[in-house]
């Protein structure tokens, strides 16, 4: 039940500073021109903001290194489907178009966690070093009594 619990606090914490971010980053959006780059900062970046500090919050510097991995490695693949996907759309049709762009995200970012250090699931950094071994704490025991 309590880890149940930890995963609950996790994701209303996510969505609480996500929300936070959105509106931040939407705040900002409307000072820039023109306005089709609003939705650009209005969500992912905003999101994984949020994301990448209750992780650090909640589960250390390691776990937030191997999302910002993952979320860099998504963003290539995404970048490439978006790239792909303009001239298939025009060439094959949206439903073709689109599921082939689809499957070349889906390479690349395959690809991406296969050549990351530790592979798919296990992405884990080295460059954050452990914390030092704390001494053993010294139990003190009470002298034995003395016989009167």
């Amino acid at each position: 039940m309590g880890e149940v619990t930890d995963q609950i606090v996790t994701v209303v914490l996510k969505s609480l500073a996500g929300g936070v971010f959105v509106l931040a980053f939407a705040a900002l959006a409307e000072t820039l021109t023109p306005k089709r780059l609003a939705g650009v900062f209005s969500a992912a970046p905003s999101v994984a903001l949020a994301s990448l500090i209750v992780t650090a919050g909640i589960a250390g510097v390691p776990d937030v290194l191997a999302s910002a991995r993952g979320m860099q490695i998504g963003a290539v693949g995404f970048t490439l489907y978006c790239l792909i996907a303009v001239p298939l759309l025009g060439r094959w049709g949206v439903w073709r178009g689109a599921l082939t762009a689809l499957a070349v995200w889906g390479v690349v970012a395959a690809a991406g966690y296969a050549l990351a250090p530790q592979g798919l699931l296990g992405v884990r950094t080295t460059a954050v070093p452990a914390p030092p071994p704390q001494p053993a704490a010294l139990e003190l025991v009470p002298p034995p009594a003395r016989p009167s």
